[in-house]
C-alpha cells in the first residue's frame, strides 16, 4: 500500500497538469470568424466616423461617359445616411478636388471651377453613404463575404505606432465587391486585409487588393477608419 500511494499522488499531479495546460473547462475559443464579427458589428453600430479611400492601380471611373477619374477621397460619414467628403478627381486631364455632400438618396458636388453645388446623376458611383450603409454597406458585407479568414498576428501600422492591432487576413468573392461599392470596383476576386483593435473592435484600415491581374496591374484599395463615434452636422447645400 505505501507503494501504491506516491504512484497515486504522481498521477494525480499529472491529471493537474494536463488540465491546466488543456484550459478551463467550457472555455470558448476565439477564431478570427469571431473577432471579424465582432468588428464588423461594432463599426455597423457607430453613429459616425471619419474615413479615407485610396485606390492604385488601373484607372477607376466615377461616370458613366468615363470622363471623372477617382483618385481619393476623405471624409466624415454620420449613420445612417449622411457623408460629407472631399474627392480627388482628374476631369480633361485637370487634377482637382470637389465635395460631395450625401443626403440619403441624394448627393451634390461643387463645381471645381464656381464651387457651386449640382444633384449629381444617379449614375455617378462614387456614394459614400451606400458603402457605409448600417444594414447593407462595406462593413456587413465585409462580415459575411470575407472567406478563408487567417489570423496574421498583432502589427502596428506606420502611420499609429505604439497602438498593435490585430491583422486578420482573407479572400472576397467578386460579387460581394461589386455589391459594396454600388459597381465601383468590378474585380473577379479580391485578398482582404483587415487591422482592428481588439479591446475596442475599432477597425483601423481594410485593404482590398486584386488577386486576379497580373504583376504591376493589380488595383489595391485602401480604407482607413478614426474618429470613432463622432458625428458632425451635415446639410443640403
Amino acid at each position: 500500500m505505501k507503494r501504491l500511494i506516491p504512484f497515486i499522488l504522481l498521477l494525480s499531479l499529472i491529471t493537474i497538469l494536463a488540465a491546466g495546460c488543456g484550459g478551463s473547462a467550457g472555455e470558448e475559443l476565439i477564431t478570427p470568424d469571431m473577432i471579424l464579427a465582432d468588428g464588423v458589428t461594432h463599426m455597423a453600430g457607430l453613429e459616425g466616423f471619419e474615413f479615407s479611400i485610396t485606390q492604385e492601380g488601373p484607372i477607376v471611373f466615377l461616370d458613366a461617359d468615363e470622363v471623372v477619374q477617382f483618385g481619393s477621397a476623405v471624409g466624415h460619414y454620420v449613420s445612417p445616411d449622411k457623408a460629407l467628403t472631399t474627392v480627388t478627381i482628374t476631369a480633361l486631364g485637370m487634377l482637382t478636388e470637389i465635395t460631395v455632400i450625401s443626403l440619403q438618396e441624394i448627393q451634390w458636388a461643387s463645381n471645381p471651377l464656381s464651387g457651386v453645388f449640382m444633384e449629381l446623376p444617379d449614375t455617378y458611383l462614387f456614394k459614400p453613404t451606400q458603402y457605409l450603409d448600417p444594414t447593407s454597406g462595406f462593413f456587413p458585407s465585409l462580415g459575411s463575404g470575407l472567406a478563408d479568414l487567417v489570423l496574421v498576428g498583432e502589427e502596428e501600422l506606420e502611420e499609429m505606432p505604439g497602438l498593435p492591432l490585430t491583422h486578420l487576413t482573407g479572400t472576397v468573392p467578386g460579387e460581394v465587391i461589386l455589391e459594396v461599392s454600388k459597381g465601383l470596383i468590378d474585380i473577379e476576386s479580391m485578398a482582404g486585409d483587415l487591422w482592428m483593435d481588439t479591446a475596442t473592435n475599432e477597425v483601423h484600415r481594410v485593404v482590398l487588393t486584386d488577386t486576379s491581374a497580373a504583376e504591376g496591374e493589380a488595383s489595391i484599395w485602401t480604407f482607413d477608419f478614426w474618429s470613432f463615434g463622432e458625428t458632425i452636422e451635415i446639410s443640403a447645400p
